[in-house]
């Protein structure tokens, strides 16, 4: 609870850095968001719907390719932005989201495999997901920090998580729950069309991963210092 507690605190003291650090990618996220619920899949015939889709081909693979950029990134930029928070340092958030772009590449195949194994793990009745999700979520500051590849920052993550596997498997069930929950509300109030649930999804989801994150930087450092 205490680690629960103080990675909120941590999130709500600096909420206006962590704002603008996530705004980029918020911001792309509920453009696609908005760009396909635009087009009515179940309207008219086949032909209708391929020329709807052939309409927005253009703008889709921009933002796709924009959201996978910047989402990368970010996944190390908000290490790098954790870090200078708690030690003083001088960096501003696009600096932050600067360092997290300059190890695209790790982070992009680290991404990858980390989502392919909770996605897994997801199917396993969604609980071994979160499971996975905390054991291996701290791939990005070895790759920040220690300059690690994919596969080894991977592994170094599993290794440093398993005497609080528990514990973590807890609190990253509870952070990403609500995002769970919140779209399946609205997926029964049948709302995933509108402009401002979709607003309210993309804010959840950050309002969520981010003290999340911070959980995952704070052992990080425990570990190290220790």
């Amino acid at each position: 609870m205490q680690q629960f507690l103080s990675s909120i605190n941590f999130c709500l003291s600096n909420i206006g850095y962590l704002f603008i650090l996530c705004l980029p990618v918020m911001t792309l996220e509920v453009a696609l968001a908005s760009l396909l619920a635009s087009v009515d899949f179940q309207a008219g015939s086949d032909a209708a719907a391929l020329e709807a889709i052939g309409n927005i081909s253009g703008q889709f693979f921009v933002l796709v390719l924009a959201s996978l950029i910047l989402s990368v990134a970010l996944s190390g930029g908000c290490m790098a932005a954790f870090h200078s928070l708690t030690h003083a340092g001088s960096l501003t958030p696009y600096q932050a989201l600067l360092q997290g772009l300059k190890k695209f590449f790790p982070l992009l195949w680290a991404n990858i495999l980390h989502s392919f194994a909770y996605g897994l793990g997801f199917l396993m009745l969604v609980l071994p997901g979160f499971y996975l999700y905390g054991r291996l979520g701290l791939f990005p500051l070895f790759i920040m920090f220690e300059g690690k590849g994919a596969m080894d920052s991977l592994s170094e993550s599993w290794n440093l998580t398993e005497e609080v596997a528990t514990k973590l498997f807890a609190l990253t069930a509870i952070f990403m729950g609500i995002q769970f929950i919140f779209g399946f509300i609205g997926g029964i109030l049948d709302s995933n069309s509108s402009l401002w649930f979709l607003l309210a999804t993309v804010i959840i989801k950050y309002i969520t991963l981010m003290p999340l994150f911070y959980l995952f930087f704070s052992l990080y450092e425990s570990v190290k210092q220790n």
